[in-house]
């Protein structure tokens, strides 16, 4: 690993300082000290094959990321970093096994072969399998890439300062605002996948994630509020930045300042309308965590009591209102988990996960003990150069319905409208949450009227998604996606995202959040 910290310190040291060269190694380097090529990774295959593995895949990955954050106008961190290694996966004798090593020691593939295979004997001492190669990629080269317009790494430091800095300083020339923050996230993720079936992929992945958060402060009532930008992670190019940053920060700012004066939301069970920029992460924590393997296989070491979903639940047990469908597409625009293959070589999925709010299968890799009866999505990716792929979640797609947002708002009396991420609070079993979104207004008569605070939903997650009544239109929807799942849910290790509409959800408890000077 390479990392270089550049800046915790002014924006004029900073400047200085991130003007020098990021790193930029070609991926076909061939000195002894380091690096490795094609050639190299097919004989790692070979070499298994010899040694007597049934089947072997080899993935090389190579992570560029940076990260840029503004406060006020200085500039507070700035760094980049650089990961690289291949690991290798064997099959033989009913058991796979898997080694891995760094790209800058790499040594002799024949090396890396011999240590996949000793994993292999020692887990087939444990449990064996049969080999499943269906699905996986075999002959020829093939190719894949993020669709970008502009690669967010190849723009100069001054036009990502510059940029970050307009929205900071647009902000605190509010005087109710007198601090702002704007970030930057970047990944980009090489790889190259070869396996013993004579067929070779190579995919470019690019991350941007670019966000601000304002804080306004009322001095009269000593409120401090924050409003944070709604768009999310997106698998996308530099061009992310140019779509509509401006008038989203426009509308955060007057919406945190009409924040400072609204009361409290009073306390009953209202109608919800549910804007998608909330939507995506109450179906990220409290939903989909129940569909990881891990968990429904008890393999995460949460206590047994905890499942609310087990296996033999899938196909039978109902979680959700009829309306809820969700299917898997690793082919979804700007989704964090599309691909043209899975680390282990299968092609982009397109299932279905949910039917009539029923689960209907899991995510599963070559590892996992799956019991026969259950039906599984066979999608792999490896969290890190030197991590083995693994069941990863793919992009999951929420049905629509044909309402407009100001449909769903004029179908209801008396609720609320709730919009942006909040903190979501889960209870161990995770069948239980608390969430604060970001923004709510009152709905009085079909129409949106004052701003309410202090909003906080809690509810059971099966009442929250049996109370789904009314689903908004597809051109409406949102996609967003978590760059960093295992903050908040340590399960996940790969990102991926979700494509979800306005909903609307009837008679859901509300309560007042306490407050403190």
């Amino acid at each position: 690993m390479r990392r270089r910290t550049f800046l915790q310190t002014t924006a004029a040291a900073g400047t200085a300082a991130l003007l020098l060269p990021g790193p930029t190694r070609g991926r076909t380097s061939t000195t002894e000290e380091q690096g490795v090529d094609s050639t190299w990774l097919e004989d790692a295959v070979n070499s298994a094959i010899d040694q007597g593995a049934e089947y072997a895949e080899i993935l090389f990955r190579e992570d560029a990321t940076e990260t840029l954050q503004l406060r006020k106008d200085r500039m507070y961190q700035a760094s980049d970093g650089f990961h690289s290694g291949m690991t290798m996966r064997v099959f033989r004798n009913g058991a796979w096994g898997s080694a891995s090593v760094s790209e800058w020691n790499p040594g002799n593939p024949s090396a890396l072969a011999a240590s996949a295979l000793r994993s292999s004997r020692i887990i087939g001492g444990i449990r064996r399998q049969e080999l499943d190669l269906s699905n996986r990629v075999s002959d020829g080269k093939h190719e894949w890439s993020t669709p970008i317009n502009r690669d967010p790494f190849a723009v100069s430091f001054e036009e990502k300062h510059d940029f970050l800095l307009s929205l900071t300083e647009k902000a605190t020339k509010i005087q109710q605002i007198p601090f702002a923050v704007a970030n930057l996230f970047l990944v980009r993720r090489r790889s190259e996948f070869i396996n013993s079936l004579g067929a070779g992929v190579h995919q470019t992945f690019h991350y941007t994630y670019p966000n601000f958060a304002v804080t306004a402060f009322h001095q009269k009532k000593r409120r401090m509020d924050s409003r944070s930008s709604e768009r999310e992670a997106q698998a996308a190019g530099w061009e992310v930045t140019g779509e509509s940053f401006d008038s989203a920060l426009e509308t955060a700012m007057q919406e945190v300042l009409q924040l400072q004066t609204a009361e409290a939301v009073t306390e009953q069970r209202y109608d919800l309308v549910v804007h998608p920029t909330l939507l995506w992460d109450l179906l990220f924590t409290t939903l989909l965590p129940h569909l990881d393997p891990s968990r429904l296989l008890g393999l995460d070491g949460a206590r047994p009591g905890d499942r609310w979903l087990k296996p033999e639940d899938l196909g039978h047990k109902r979680i959700g209102s009829p309306l809820l469908n969700l299917r898997t597409n690793s082919s979804l625009a700007r989704g964090l988990a599309s691909c043209g293959w899975d680390d282990s070589g299968r092609a982009a999925t397109d299932v279905q996960l949910l039917r009539d709010g029923i689960p209907q299968m899991i995510p599963a890799s070559d590892t996992l003990p799956i019991p026969g009866t259950i039906s599984t999505i066979p999608f792999s990716r490896s969290a890190q150069w030197n991590a083995p792929a693994d069941a990863a979640m793919p992009n999951i797609v929420m049905d629509s319905g044909e309402q407009s947002l100001a449909g769903l708002v004029s179908s209801v009396d008396t609720g609320l409208l709730v919009k942006g991420r909040g903190t979501v609070v889960l209870n161990p079993a995770k069948t239980l949450f608390r969430v604060r979104p970001q923004m709510a207004w009152m709905i009085r008569g079909g129409k949106i009227a004052e701003v309410v605070r202090g909003v906080e939903i809690e509810t059971s997650v099966e009442q929250f998604w049996n109370a789904l009544d009314v689903l908004g239109g597809s051109n409406e929807a949102v996609t967003s996606g978590d760059l960093f799942p295992s903050r908040a849910l340590p399960i996940w290790s790969v990102p991926f995202s979700i494509s979800a509409p306005p909903a609307l959800f009837r008679d859901i408890p509300i309560y007042s959040a306490k407050e403190s000077s």
